[in-house]
C-alpha cells in the first residue's frame, strides 16, 4: 500500500528519556494548570468533539483502519507485559476493537476495562471476544465520559496507537491524564503506558500547512495549537479528516508530568511505520532489530511508560 510522502522523513537526534517528575514542580503548576485546563475545554466544543468521534467512526466502520494495523505491535505488548503482567485490573483508554484487549485476556488475569468513544469498534471487540475463555473479564464502556472504569480503580493503564495525539487541546490531554492516573492511585501506584506519533517523523506537509495558519491567524479548530494538524484518510473513493496532535519526547514528558507521573522512560515504539510492522512479520523482525538501537526521537513513534 502507497504511503503518505508526508510522513516519511527522518528527524534529527535524541536521546532515551528517563524523567523523574518532583512534587515541587506539580504544587508549582498546579494552578495555573487548572486555568490551561478551562481555557482549553472552552476551546475545544462539545460539538467538536462529537465531529471527531463521527470522523474516527467513518474510518473505522470503512474497513480502512482493520487494513492499516491489523494486529498489535509486538513490541509494544512485550513493554506493556514489563510493567504489568501481574495487574489486577487494566484499562486500555481508546481500546478500538481490541487489538490489546485480546492478547493481554491470554497473557493476564485481569480485569480489563475497555473505553472507546466508538460504538463501532466496541461491538467489533465484543464480537471478538465472544467466544474467548475469560471473556467475562472484560467490560466494554463507551464514551465520551469522564468516568473511564465506572469507577473502578486500576494498576495499569494503555494509550495506545496514538489514541492521546487524537484529544484536542493541551490541557484537555493533560486532564484526561490526570483522571487517568487518579485510578492508578486509588489502591497504590500503578504503570501507564503510552504511543504517540513523532513529530519529527510524520505528517510534514501537513504540519508546514498548519503552522502557516498560525502564523496568519487562521488555523482551523479543532487544530488550534503547536503540534495539531489536519490530516486525510482516502478509502474507496470517500475522504475523511481527522485531528492529530504529533509530539517530540520532550512534549510527551512534559504532558505526562504535568498530569503527576513520575519515572518517565521513552524507547522508540517502531522504526518503521507501524502499518507495516503490524501486517509484516518479516518487516516486524526487522524493526526489532533497529529500534533496539534506535533513540526515540528517531523512531515513527514513541513509547512511554510511566508511575503513577
Amino acid at each position: 500500500m502507497k504511503r503518505n510522502a508526508s510522513e516519511s522523513g527522518m528527524p534529527g537526534t535524541a536521546e532515551e528519556t528517563s524523567l523523574p517528575y518532583g512534587s515541587q514542580a506539580e504544587q508549582a503548576m498546579e494552578k495555573t494548570d487548572e486555568m490551561n485546563d478551562a481555557a482549553a475545554i472552552q476551546n475545544a466544543s462539545d460539538g467538536e468533539i462529537a465531529a471527531i468521534a463521527r470522523a474516527y467512526e467513518r474510518y473505522f466502520a470503512s474497513g480502512f483502519y482493520d487494513q492499516r494495523y491489523p494486529r498489535h505491535n509486538a513490541q509494544s505488548l512485550a513493554t506493556i507485559l514489563q510493567v504489568g503482567r501481574e495487574a489486577r485490573a487494566i484499562l486500555d483508554f481508546g481500546c478500538g476493537d481490541g487489538r490489546y484487549v485480546l492478547p493481554l485476556l491470554h497473557t493476564t488475569g485481569a480485569r480489563i476495562f475497555a473505553y472507546d468513544i466508538c460504538p463501532v469498534a466496541l461491538k467489533s471487540l465484543e464480537r471478538r471476544i465472544a467466544n474467548e475463555p475469560g471473556r467475562d473479564r472484560v467490560q466494554t464502556i463507551l464514551g465520551p465520559r469522564e468516568d473511564y472504569t465506572e469507577g473502578a480503580p486500576v494498576d495499569l493503564a494503555l494509550i495506545m496507537f496514538g489514541v492521546l495525539g487524537h484529544i484536542p487541546g493541551r490541557a484537555n490531554r493533560v486532564a484526561t491524564l490526570r483522571r487517568i492516573r487518579d485510578l492508578l492511585t486509588q489502591q497504590g501506584s500503578g504503570n501507564l503506558v503510552v504511543s504517540v506519533p513523532n513529530a519529527a517523523r510524520r505528517f510534514r506537509l501537513e504540519q508546514q500547512e498548519h503552522k502557516a495558519a498560525l502564523a496568519a491567524g487562521t488555523p482551523r479548530p479543532p487544530a488550534r495549537e503547536d503540534g495539531d494538524i489536519l490530516y486525510s484518510r482516502a478509502h474507496d473513493g470517500e475522504r475523511i479528516e481527522l485531528f492529530y496532535h504529533l509530539y517530540s519526547p520532550a512534549m510527551l514528558a512534559g504532558e505526562l508530568r504535568d498530569a503527576g507521573f513520575r519515572n518517565v522512560r521513552m524507547q522508540a515504539e517502531s522504526v518503521w511505520p507501524e502499518s507495516g510492522v503490524t501486517r509484516s512479520a518479516t518487516l516486524a523482525a526487522f524493526d526489532r532489530l533497529l529500534r533496539s538501537v534506535t533513540p526515540p526521537g528517531l523512531g515513527y513513534g514513541i513509547l512511554a511508560t510511566a508511575e503513577a
